[in-house]
């Protein structure tokens, strides 16, 4: 079954959200843009859960808005899960949020590297990616990597925000770098771009 990932960033703070979908079903990856626009593109399909990269406010800005619409479960690392409840370490404090977030754990599916996610026969991989977080996973379906702040075509997530670790990061940017280089990779910000070229162009991959 073909699948498809359709670019969604309108919000305040430049972050990507993302859609993969096929002819009947989707899944979203980081709620961070405007539900409104989101609904429209869905149409007829059925959203089938969220996946959340990492658990830091700007990428799930907009999550229990899409929670009550529809009725779907949470894909996370069980840091994320304590970093949407704690302002803090969300860094939900440095937006000059001061809500007081709560996601009912019974709609928490918790993911750790060698996760898998069946969507639809299509299995989706998940990998644990720390250094900008201690929570950052990576999913990847066929040749398509969803890798939040991880990586960014020239440049990778900074690592001085809570529970960042830059020894951490240059371990995880290593494994990246023994990935596929023919992967497409969709990141939190920025431009959608091809592995090869990171490896090419990236001075953090070099």
């Amino acid at each position: 079954m073909s699948i498809n990932v359709e670019v969604f960033c309108d919000g305040g703070y430049a972050c990507n959200s993302y859609l993969i979908y096929n002819k009947e079903n989707c899944l979203l990856v980081d709620p961070a843009n405007d539900i409104k626009t989101l609904k429209k593109f869905i149409g007829d399909k059925t959203l089938k859960g969220i996946l959340l990269t990492h658990g830091h406010y700007d990428h799930f800005m907009k999550l229990f808005d899409v929670l009550k619409e529809f009725d779907v479960k949470v894909y996370l690392h069980k840091n994320s899960y304590k970093k949407i409840h704690d302002n803090n370490l969300s860094c939900a404090a440095l937006f000059g949020i001061n809500k007081v977030f709560d996601l009912n754990e019974q709609k928490a599916i918790f993911v750790d590297n060698g996760s898998s996610i069946d969507f639809d026969g299509e299995i989706i991989k998940v990998l644990y990616h720390p250094g900008h977080t201690n929570c950052s996973v990576s999913y990847l379906i066929n040749n398509k990597l969803f890798c939040g702040d991880v990586l960014f075509p020239f440049s990778m997530g900074r690592t001085d925000l809570p529970t960042g670790n830059p020894t951490v990061m240059i371990d995880t940017l290593k494994k990246l770098k023994r990935m596929s280089g023919e992967l497409i990779v969709y990141p939190g910000h920025d431009e959608v771009f091809y592995l090869s070229d990171a490896v090419k162009y990236n001075p953090y991959l070099k």
